[in-house]
């Protein structure tokens, strides 16, 4: 076991996407398998398969393939699902041990044309935190496409105003 600073799991990453459709669309994208299975993962990542028992204490798994083929699996626990607005998890990906397990939470926050989606990773390795602030933001990539393409919504960028 390794005690150094890797070892460590309080880092935490946060991304934020504005994009321009109504939060219950954005809900069930996170939480109707239908619709996961659609666009859940980085850009050039597919899921193969999932189970989603969206309520508390209800579980959830991922089957995905990478771009470069090789296949990663991902669960985890809903702590906590309100509606329209919030939705908290934990993060166990395939070989982690169940002690490192990580907390995810996917706000849905009204702004000027539109919802911003807030995701808040916890309890990450120095490592892992630079694997998800890039996994994120290439997954939030993918969420804006599966919006563009089956909502008919677009994404709304940010002005220099809002930086």
């Amino acid at each position: 076991m390794t005690n150094g600073p890797e070892a460590q799991q309080d880092r935490v990453v946060g991304v934020r996407r504005r994009i321009r459709a109504p939060r219950t669309f954005l809900y069930r994208a996170w939480t109707d398998p239908a619709q996961f299975v659609r666009w859940f993962g980085p850009k050039k990542w597919t899921v193969e398969r999932c189970e989603i028992d969206a309520r508390p204490g209800g579980s959830w798994q991922a089957w995905l393939k990478r771009g470069d083929g090789a296949s990663v699996y991902i669960s985890g626990v809903y702590t906590e699902l309100e509606p329209d607005r919030r939705i908290a998890f934990t993060w166990n990906a395939e070989g982690a041990q169940p002690d490192t397990s990580s907390l995810v939470t996917v706000e849905f926050l009204d702004c000027v044309d539109g919802v911003e989606v807030c995701v808040t990773h916890r309890e990450l390795t120095t490592g892992q935190a630079v694997d998800m602030d890039i996994g994120w933001n290439s997954t939030l990539d993918s969420l804006e496409e599966y919006v563009t393409a089956e909502g008919g919504y677009h994404p709304v960028c940010p002005t220099e105003e809002d930086d």
